[in-house]
């Protein structure tokens, strides 16, 4: 009994943990500093080692003191779906240093920068702050077809945004121009989307010698909200690896409206990039 006693005395309890928990993150592009309009997780490594995947808004249990520093990746729903995700490999990660004390809740709002134009390559990027849009429309002059303009109404950032007029049955096509060939690395869009039609995109394909037209197909239709602003984090790669060699690749977005009633769509901040080899 005197030894069953001893032991109980000497017996230590576990510290109790201090609790990060990850705000919706900003996002630097082009020198301006946004908050995330898309749902980006935290991927956490402390002291470099990975420890775990958190959402916004949830608390992660860190035992003290904690491994210093703390890295962390921006990571997105690829495609725009749920169970598919990963780090965004074009972000680098933030540094968070912080002394964490037992049983603290330390709120913390991570900053993610894009690598260097020297290490990225951008096979487009459309703000629609100039005239000179970097989008053609294969069916222009078709009576079905939707009109792609600049608008000023409550863009993403900057003063202008692509605008999508639809009336009943009008289709929406447009494709990048000019047309890129796969790197033989990662490609992925970016696109910011808000309105009250689905978004097709997908890829047109032109032979690689002489340019003539093969193939436009969609691969993934997304559902923007209709008032706020929700970004898109696409990556194409699957879609361009098949007979890559053989062709040229486009992006190619296309919606259209019902048979009732007037549409509209609002895309913002259209990039198509990968790494520089």
């Amino acid at each position: 009994m005197f030894l069953l006693l001893l032991t109980a005395c000497n017996k230590t309890t576990a510290p109790a943990p201090a609790f990060l928990r990850y705000e919706r993150p900003l996002i630097i592009i082009a020198g301006d500093t946004l908050l995330a309009d898309g749902d980006i997780d935290a991927w956490v490594y402390p002291a470099g080692r990975f420890l775990a995947v958190v959402e916004e808004g949830q608390r992660l249990p860190l035992t003290v003191p904690a491994s210093q520093p703390i890295l962390t990746a921006g990571g997105v729903r690829v495609n725009g779906i749920t169970l598919t995700r990963k780090p965004y490999p074009f972000w680098q990660y933030d540094t968070l240093w912080h002394e964490f004390r037992a049983e603290e809740v330390y709120f913390y709002r991570p900053i993610y920068t894009y690598f260097p134009d020297t290490l990225i390559n951008f096979f487009q990027k459309e703000d629609f702050e100039s005239p000179q849009l970097s989008f053609r429309i294969p069916n222009a002059g078709d009576p079905y077809a939707a009109t792609l303009r600049r608008t000023f109404q409550n863009p993403r950032r900057g003063f202008w945004c692509g605008e999508v007029s639809m009336g009943p049955n009008q289709i929406f096509q447009a494709e990048s121009d000019p047309p890129f060939l796969f790197p033989n690395s990662e490609v992925w869009l970016e696109i910011s989307v808000r309105g009250d039609r689905n978004l097709g995109i997908g890829l047109t394909r032109e032979n690689k010698q002489t340019g003539a037209f093969i193939t436009r197909d969609v691969y993934l239709i997304v559902r923007p909200p209709d008032e706020s602003w929700k970004t898109f984090y696409v990556n194409l790669t699957p879609w361009m690896q098949e007979g890559s060699g053989l062709y040229r690749f486009r992006l190619y977005l296309t919606s259209m409206a019902d048979s009732t009633q007037s549409s509209k769509l609002y895309i913002d901040d259209v990039r198509l990039l990968s790494f520089r080899p």
